[in-house]
């Protein structure tokens, strides 16, 4: 699907009814920490039980249980993946319920968030300062986000935006600033 928030390869995992669903992500760490995350069908992460069956079987010599080339799956780009995690995302705010008037920073960490953050936002009816959304595949989470929130602090007291918004590198962690820029507490949230 390319650059996707986790959670988007969570819900297409269970609407298309895939098998499986694997995210490449550093997640909130930099991009030389990039791990795997497997869903399973339900569109939920896979049980500690199941991700250590996997891994031992990667660990040895997986040589005679491997399929050839002939019999391998067959890849296809889901060229309309981020539309559908948009309307999915919309579908999840109340009804009615609109951001009109409301001026929004949102730091996409450089990372899996870069164009459905923004999009989904501004399709909600905020006005969207955007941050960290020139993605280069090595400067996600670098200097920005989740992890480091002093830009997009700064940014919603410049631009007196109503809040700012940090995702992490995939986009299933969030910090959000006061209209001062401040930190909110996570209990608040």
């Amino acid at each position: 699907v390319g650059p996707m928030p986790t959670p988007a390869v969570a819900m297409l995992t269970r609407s298309l009814r895939a098998d499986l669903g694997v995210m490449i992500s550093a997640s909130h760490n930099p991009y030389e920490d990039n791990g795997i995350k497997l869903f399973g069908p339900d569109g939920y992460k896979l049980s500690d039980k199941v991700e250590a069956e996997i891994e031992a079987r990667v660990d040895s010599d997986m040589s005679s249980h491997m399929a050839g080339a002939a019999k391998l799956g067959r890849a296809r780009r889901l060229d309309d993946a981020r539309g559908r995690y948009n309307q999915y995302v919309k579908q999840t705010f109340p009804r009615g319920l609109r951001l009109d008037g409301l001026k929004i920073v949102v730091d996409c960490a450089f990372g899996a968030a870069y164009k459905v953050a923004p999009e989904v936002l501004w399709e909600l009816g905020a006005e969207i300062v955007p941050i960290g959304v020139d993605p280069d595949g090595i400067n996600i989470n670098k200097g920005c986000g989740s992890t480091d929130t002093d830009a997009m602090c700064s940014t919603v007291s410049a631009h007196g935006a109503d809040l700012g918004i940090a995702l992490d590198g995939d986009a299933d962690r969030v910090l959000i600033a006061d209209e001062n820029g401040a930190l909110v507490d996570g209990d608040q949230i």
